[in-house]
């Protein structure tokens, strides 16, 4: 199919949303990988659902019209051959095989039909389902019951119901999807808003997934707060509270998904319900959770089940990205198209879901946990789970050991076969070790038991009875010691999970050997002990994505260097270099809305320069820069610092001088993220100005809007440099030297720095008509290679002021904005 000349836009497009669009279709179509850079506020988002779904209607259509045209062309092939009387036998061979197309070909064709006759037949059940809302139902919330240890024992797995479902959906037509991805859910409902204004809002199929700590609706669950004991609840919440029937034959009878199950929300009628209205309306997060609640129907199972007929499907990126949470949603990706917005720290999200950490506490507490699990319940164990929990034990063993070995404060690097063989656990089979952890759920099942139990080291550390006379004594005072050790308070354990973040690490073991490094952070105080897993290679873990999909596009409004998507994440993942195309286009704003200034020094001629040496002594000069920004800017100031540290330092310094108008700061907790920013805009709502301290790479700095009024002026203070010092940083570095070359560690190092540093700035002029100025303190934005790696929108306005000009400059700036 070609591209277009036009596309189903909610206004008429500038030219570069048209050629962004343009460029997605042919890169969707002919199944290539994109790089497409479009700076923030250009209305990337807009484009990237207008062209990519524009591509996906057109295919459908396509692919049901092929189809008819092939039916129809091999049925006149087929007349033809019939009408062949020359030669008997070659006709009847030709027609065999003819009718053998035409019945393939009719057997997809009818799986469409049935499956768009489904879809269409949703719209119809909308009512319906939204007069079930109306109806008021009480849902009871049972108390937790613990009245027996069936749920904690290790049992023998069984898959008969998996079995049946997957044969069920062998014959099942799979649409075509569009899976949009971004960071955080925040960023996808904004997708969510994009989608609704756009043309096809009335006509698509959209689900968003996200965890069950976003979408539980239960308050026995979602009270936890914890993302990790939310699954384990969720998990052991919908076992049956009976056992499975069988039928005269001894066949096990398939129940519905949620009967007898612990959680009053998960029953398939009300899930199957919320379902269709997710198909039939366009939901975000907010929306799905509030219907479920009205339905009594689980939002989380609900967009699962949604996603299987959703043409786009909206997910964070470690959904798609880390194979194991995938393969739990169950995601299948062949043929879908896969676009990952905000993309620029593509790479390093990657690094970082696959990385692990443990600390001594966190072993030998789950180490004493799995012990005194063992104790009590190894006579209802099998053999094989009774082995498997023994050499788990003894791998956590060892860990142990190695952090106590040392007791100076040191770091030791080690590649993951010489980890092992230090450890000495080489000799263990990892994945099987880490099947039986996964299929058994041991890490759920011995919290259970240590939180319904409480104990200490002397269950498993009391010495052995010996004799008749011990014997029986042991008999007599087995009550008594077993009220001695519920009573026990000292030992207790908390309400997290050591071995999930234990069987973590274990699974970092099972990573290519030459893909990862192990850090055994060692201390005088062995709590402050640790073991580091950091993967040197994350593009390993996209092969899959590139392989089954059919075209991936990443997408960022800053996207420099593009080399690093190129090399690092396809060529790495095994793509050829023809299959690659990238996109990059201008800012929609002109040159003469935006003032970037380079200050390099202060007011008394000091030299700015916030390297970590210097970064102390500057108290004073941002001081005055501030209280001079805000004489000249009327409207909001947000200022970007390099770390929390300094920007704390920072306001100890100022937080007595009055700026003429109110301070805000980042907060460091993220739920009080939206509260601060309706504090900040409201103020300058009211008063027409505010200041807000933020800092380079936090909860600020990315996906948020400072349009208009809301950033008339951004402040970055310095170059927000990693400690070069740091032994991960540096393993990393010296691992970029030795596979891409001398100078490509270093290159990482500053692409860090830089990116970050245009995401900040790419916070304020959000559209055609807005303006702001834009301020970079430090003398070393004045060097060619840190002015090379600004964004070319910025580049092209660039000035390099000293500092009583470029305030000069600020202020006739604004002067011609106000005319």
């Amino acid at each position: 199919m070609e591209a277009p000349e036009e596309f189903d836009f909610p206004f008429q497009p500038y030219s570069i949303q048209h050629n962004f669009m343009k460029c997605l279709y042919d890169v969707i179509e002919n199944k290539k990988l994109g790089i497409f850079e479009s700076p923030t506020g250009t209305g990337k988002s807009l484009s990237i659902i207008c062209g990519a779904i524009r591509w996906l209607k057109d295919h459908n259509n396509y692919e049901r019209e092929w189809l008819e045209s092939q039916i129809i062309e091999l049925q006149n092939q087929k007349c033809k051959v019939s009408s062949n009387t020359s030669d008997w036998l070659s006709t009847q061979s030709q027609e065999i095989e003819l009718t053998r197309k035409i019945n393939e070909l009719k057997i997809q064709h009818n799986r469409i039909i049935d499956y768009d006759t489904k879809m269409e037949n949703l719209k119809k059940k909308k009512n319906d389902i939204h007069k079930k809302k109306l109806i008021k139902r009480e849902v009871i919330v049972e108390k937790e019951k613990n009245d027996d240890d069936d749920d904690i024992v290790l049992e023998v797995g069984n898959n008969a119901d998996e079995e049946e479902e997957s044969e069920e959906c062998e014959s099942k037509y799979k649409p075509t999807k569009i899976f949009i991805c971004s960071r955080t859910h925040s960023q996808l409902s904004q997708f969510v808003g994009e989608i609704l204004k756009s043309p096809f809002a009335k006509d698509l199929r959209v689900a968003s997934l996200a965890s069950r700590q976003t979408y539980c609706i239960n308050p026995n669950v979602n009270k936890l707060k914890n993302s990790s004991l939310i699954n384990e609840k969720c998990l052991d919440k919908q076992k049956k509270l009976t056992k499975s029937k069988t039928d005269v034959d001894g066949r096990v009878v398939k129940k519905q998904k949620g009967e007898n199950s612990k959680c009053p929300y998960y029953k398939q009628g009300p899930i199957e319900d919320l379902k269709d209205l997710t198909l039939t309306e366009v939901l975000d997060v907010e929306d799905l959770v509030k219907n479920g609640k009205q339905l009594n129907a689980c939002p989380y199972y609900s967009s699962r089940l949604a996603a299987e007929d959703a043409e786009v499907v909206l997910v964070p990126y470690n959904t798609i990205l880390h194979k194991a949470t995938r393969e739990a949603n169950g995601i299948d990706l062949k043929g879908s198209v896969i676009v990952i917005d905000e993309a620029h720290n593509l790479l390093e999200a990657m690094a970082q879901m696959h990385n692990s950490e443990v600390n001594y506490n966190q072993i030998d507490q789950g180490l004493l946990q799995v012990k005194c699990y063992k104790q009590r319940f190894h006579a209802r164990f099998s053999p094989s789970n009774l082995l498997s929990i023994n050499q788990l034990i003894f791998v956590m063993t060892k860990l142990q050991q190695l952090l106590e070995k040392s007791n100076q404060v040191k770091t030791n690097t080690f590649t993951v076969e010489n980890f092992v063989v230090t450890a000495k656990i080489d000799n263990f089979n990892m994945f099987r070790l880490l099947k039986f952890c996964k299929e058994s759920r041991i890490a759920q099942k011995v919290r259970t038991y240590a939180l319904k139990y409480p104990f200490d080291k002397g269950i498993v550390e009391k010495p052995t009875k010996k004799g008749i006379r011990d014997f029986l004594s042991s008999i007599g005072n087995k009550n008594e010691t077993q009220t001695e050790i519920a009573d026990e308070k000292a030992s207790q354990f908390s309400l997290t999970n050591p071995l999930l973040a234990i069987i973590s690490f274990l699974e970092s073991l099972t990573y290519s050997y030459s893909d990862g490094r192990i850090f055994i952070h060692n201390n005088d105080d062995n709590t402050k002990t640790k073991l580091q897993f950091l993967l040197l290679n994350p593009s390993q873990n996209f092969q899959d994505i590139v392989k089954l999909a059919r075209s991936v596009i990443v997408a960022g409004g800053t996207m420099k260097p593009s080399g690093e998507f190129k090399n690092r994440l396809y060529i790495n993942s095994g793509a050829p270099l023809e299959r690659i195309v990238e996109f990059s286009c201008d800012h929609i704003i002109p040159p003469e809305n935006i003032l970037p200034i380079i200050i390099t020094e202060g007011p008394n001629k000091e030299k700015l320069i916030f390297n970590y040496e210097q970064r102390m002594t500057m108290g004073g000069s941002i001081k005055e820069i501030i209280r001079e920004t805000c004489k000249s800017v009327r409207g909001g100031i947000v200022v970007f610092f390099p770390s929390y540290n300094y920007e704390n330092w920072v306001w100890q310094q100022i937080k007595d001088f009055s700026f003429g108008r109110t301070v805000f700061r980042e907060p460091h907790d993220s739920s009080s993220v939206d509260s601060v920013l309706k504090s900040y805009a409201d103020a300058i709502h009211k008063s027409g100005n505010a200041l807000l301290l933020s800092v380079v790479g936090g909860k600020l700095s990315e996906g948020l809007n400072f349009s208009d009024d809301l950033g008339r002026c951004i402040i970055v203070v310095g170059l927000p440099y990693a400690n070069i010092t740091a032994p991960d940083l540096k393993e990393k570095m010296t691992y970029l030297d030795k596979t891409e070359g001398s100078g490509a560690g270093k290159m990482f190092y500053e692409g860090m720095c830089m990116k970050a540093v245009n995401q900040s700035i790419g916070r304020a002029v959000r559209h055609k008509n807005d303006y702001a100025t834009i301020l970079l303190l430090d003398e070393r934005y004045s060097r060619t290679p840190v002015k090379e790696a600004l964004p070319d929108w910025i580049k092209k306005s660039l000035k390099l002021f000293r500092y009583k000009e470029a305030f000069e400059n600020m202020q006739k700036f604004f002067e011609e904005k106000k005319v």
